[in-house]
């Protein structure tokens, strides 16, 4: 009995652990996020809601209005009914935010 109770506790830490760390990354995300001369903005909520507002992500895709956003292994996916896009993502500093594209093209959001 004590042998199951120690395993049952050390499950419980290890998932704990694991999903503390998509909360972190996720609470990365929430905010505003510009780039540097205003015309595109990307407002993210905790409910996983997006708006995005300009020209759109990477300026070659016409994405603006409101998307659901998801987070897998460095990529964000925005989608809406049958529209979405799955770009890379990262954080070279802390309110910095740089969007890619598997074709090389990049956008940098500074957070507000």
């Amino acid at each position: 009995m004590k042998k199951l109770v120690i395993i049952i506790g050390m499950l419980a830490i290890l998932c704990v652990s694991c999903l503390s760390g998509c909360l972190d990354e996720k609470s990365k995300f929430i905010g505003t996020w510009q780039n540097q001369d205003g015309s595109t903005s990307i407002t993210f909520d905790s409910n996983n809601k997006a708006i995005i507002s300009g020209s759109g992500p990477l300026g070659i895709i016409s994405l603006t209005g409101s998307y659901v956003y998801s987070l897998a292994n460095q990529k964000i996916t925005f989608s809406s009914g049958n529209t979405g896009i799955t770009l890379n993502y990262s954080f070279p500093e802390s309110n910095q935010m740089i969007l890619s594209n598997d074709q090389g093209a990049s956008l940098v959001l500074i957070k507000k």
